[in-house]
């Protein structure tokens, strides 16, 4: 199929405007026993197979350039260690305080731990000037929602109290790739972080519960590929994170229905293009802009007022994540891409959002 008749098919679908969003609840339904046995066996082969490929990397193949600073834990979640990556002016010995970056990694909520963006952490560091402290959260399906959503919130509020790390506290932006970058976004919307949050930046997430993988899959603004993980995966993952009668719409699982007052003044999302999410995220930024999808074309970027949208043509979910990705042409366009998208980011933070209170 030509490029052209693809973009022709994805003008159709990006034609549609959005509609005002119907809160009516909408409770997730229990599933029926047999797909429940078989939705347990899909996570758990998932969750051991990442387990075990992540621990052949870290063992064959090391990565101490990327080690963070140091590591260290607080009172409110001590088995849920943080990883801190100080900048180089930081490591030189200057003590001046320091805007914080609070991230939290991605793995569908049920998988990985936060030193698979140990890559993207010290890099970000050295880049912007600031502290990054990586994130863990308890996972699914042991952990169900609201569980990581309450973890992250209470090690943030930590964070940001601890005096050791010298950190400006009227300077802190939280951010995510996938399900870290909805956590960001439902996270900052709790009493503990409050007012204490400047920006979110939220890499491909999941923003919006209410319609199933299947829903999204069709509506995708994409069509060359017959499916994906998210596709057929999604309904197990989806089963290991919400829990039967959970309202969808509840703006603590899906941020889309959170108002721009219970969001932080400052709001970047990034979709890409090959992403069966990204839709709903490209929705969500309209939204919280106050305007409609556009009728016609790709709007790869733009910024208003305090809202920034990012759109990363040519890759799917998950590019931003070295794990797994197999070297060649592919790759040196995904790493170009996810260089364009960090400087972008970056810029925003340091004209717009870091400067003055």
């Amino acid at each position: 199929m030509s490029s052209a008749l693809l973009d022709d098919k994805a003008e159709t679908l990006l034609s549609r405007i959005t509609k005002v969003r119907d809160t009516t609840p909408l409770p997730a339904e229990l599933a029926s026993l047999g797909l429940r046995i078989q939705y347990f066996f899909l996570v758990w082969a998932v969750k051991i197979t990442i387990a075990v490929q992540l621990a052949y990397l870290r063992f064959f193949y090391p990565t101490p350039e990327t080690q963070p600073s140091f590591i260290k834990t607080y009172d409110c979640r001590p088995k849920l260690p943080v990883r801190v990556f100080e900048p180089k002016s930081r490591l030189g010995g200057t003590q001046d305080t320091l805007p914080l970056y609070i991230n939290i990694h991605g793995g569908a909520f049920a998988t990985c731990d936060a030193s698979i963006d140990d890559s993207f952490c010290k890099s970000w560091s050295q880049r912007t000037g600031m502290v990054v402290v990586s994130l863990n959260y308890r996972k699914s399906p042991v952990h169900r929602f609201p569980v990581p959503v309450l973890d992250i919130a209470a090690v943030a509020r930590a964070i940001i109290d601890d005096e050791t790390l010298n950190i400006d506290k009227s300077r802190v932006v939280i951010g995510g790739f996938s399900a870290g970058g909805k956590l960001a976004l439902t996270a900052c919307q709790l009493p503990e972080l409050e007012g204490r949050i400047k920006a979110a930046v939220s890499y491909f997430p999941i923003v919006d519960w209410s319609a199933p993988p299947h829903a999204k899959w069709s509506e995708r603004l994409y069509t060359e590929k017959p499916s994906e993980s998210l596709n057929t995966a999604g309904p197990a993952l989806d089963w290991a994170y919400v829990p039967a009668g959970q309202n969808r719409k509840e703006k603590l699982l899906s941020p889309c229905y959170a108002s721009r007052e219970e969001l932080p003044k400052w709001v970047c999302l990034i979709g890409a293009q090959h992403d069966m999410l990204c839709r709903e995220s490209r929705d969500m930024i309209y939204s919280l802009a106050g305007e409609d999808v556009p009728e016609y074309g790709w709007d790869e970027g733009w910024e208003r007022g305090t809202y920034k949208w990012v759109l990363a043509m040519g890759v799917r979910h998950g590019f931003t994540d070295d794990f797994r990705k197999k070297r060649g042409h592919s790759s040196e366009q995904r790493k170009q891409v996810c260089e364009e998208i960090y400087a972008s980011v970056h810029k925003w933070l340091e004209n717009k959002v870091l400067v003055g209170n």
